[in-house]
């Protein structure tokens, strides 16, 4: 008799479990669209914690570093075209 007994709780157990699983399924189709714009928002709220963000210093030195090259780069254009044009002149 005590091995029916344990069949019967165990079947109980799968039972509540597979009605658990049924409903989460179910709220999940449910979810509308106010909840999943704030799990989006939520999500994007937990990442943002993780990330590494720099310190004064470094951004400092980026920002001096993305403007050298800025500079460089403006050089080698304004030079490039510059010789190009006097290319054009001496071969008319």
């Amino acid at each position: 008799m005590a091995k029916e007994e344990k069949k019967k709780v165990v079947s109980k157990k799968t039972d509540k479990n597979t009605t658990k699983k049924q409903n989460k399924k179910a709220s999940k189709e449910k979810k509308n669209i106010f909840a999943m714009i704030r799990d989006y928002f939520r999500n994007v709220r937990g990442e943002m914690k993780k990330t590494k963000w720099p310190t004064k210093k470094e951004m400092a030195l980026y920002s001096c570093a993305t403007l050298m090259f800025i500079v460089i780069f403006a050089l080698f254009f304004t030079l490039n075209d510059v010789v190009i044009s006097a290319v054009k002149q001496l071969v008319r």
